[in-house]
């Protein structure tokens, strides 16, 4: 792994985490773009550093709601007590628990562990984001144009956090986009545009921190890992500084705008999957 497909890794897969494409479809593109040739143990090493990277985005970015929610489940389980708290959570237990039972299909999925495939064969992995990009998009543009929802977090039932949670197993399939596949969920159960994405981000916590860890050793299962702790560090870092930058664009664009664009970035990105496939074929 050389610096500058580190530096170039890190921006690109950091800020497309959080944006509605997929992070390791775009990981897949650049490695064959850069010509990097990565080993199955490296490849998986370092998208387990750039989901560290994107977990860290998210509890900068949403340090104050994750606090709130950290104390309300330590009052939960006695550890604390509540008059410890200086103030209420903005989450009352029930958002808590929707947020835990939204992330449970996801962890089953990892119990279950995602093929090898994906790591041991690049241009499989091609095909595959070529063919996950695309549906990406179609479910963003779709579900984007009906976005009219109006419902807020405190409105959330049980079964839109088992519904979010079910899509998000989605994308365990590279190029089929975690937040995308969530936010078209959401806009499907009325959810307004800036809630879905406050509620995708609070999601993606558990997710990628979990992830990162399970792609972290799974790598060290598959051989040697030669990308140093220096490249790590800065791959962190720099993933976790795109993916600042992506949360805060999407809230600002979520404020006025419709999703729907992101729609042609996701097929652009299919589109020049396939071709990489086809040259490697």
């Amino acid at each position: 792994m050389t610096w500058l497909g580190t530096i170039l890794l890190a921006v690109a897969v950091g800020a497309a985490e959080i944006f509605p494409v997929s992070g390791s479809g775009h990981f897949y593109i650049l490695e064959k773009l850069l010509g990097l040739e990565l080993s199955a143990a490296d490849r998986t090493a370092c998208l387990a550093v750039l989901n560290g990277g994107a977990a860290l985005a998210l509890l900068i970015f949403y340090h104050r709601r994750a606090g709130e929610m950290l104390v309300h489940a330590l009052v939960g389980l006695g550890l604390i007590r509540p008059a410890a708290r200086r103030r209420a959570p903005s989450l009352p237990r029930r958002q808590l628990q929707l947020l835990l039972l939204a992330s449970l299909p996801m962890l089953g999925a990892l119990l279950l562990r995602r093929p090898r495939l994906f790591v041991e064969n690049h241009e499989a992995a091609l095909a595959f984001v070529c063919l996950f990009e695309a549906v990406s998009g179609v479910l963003i543009y779709f579900a984007g144009r009906g976005a009219r929802g109006k419902r807020d977090l405190r409105q959330m039932t049980a079964s839109d956090g088992l519904a979010l949670g079910c899509a998000q197993i989605l994308s365990v399939f590279p190029g089929l986009s975690r937040s995308g596949t969530v936010l078209s969920a959401a806009f499907l159960r009325g959810m307004s545009y800036p809630t879905a994405v406050e509620q995708v981000g609070l999601m993606g916590i558990p997710v990628y921190l979990i992830a990162a860890i399970y792609r972290w050793f799974t790598a060290k299962s598959l051989g040697t890992v030669t990308v140093t702790a220096a490249q790590s560090f800065v791959g962190l870092a720099i993933s976790a500084l795109a993916g600042l930058f992506a949360l805060r664009t999407l809230t600002e664009h979520a404020a006025y705008r419709k999703p729907t664009g992101f729609a042609y970035w996701c097929w652009g990105a299919a589109l020049l999957a396939g071709i990489l496939f086809l040259i490697a074929a």
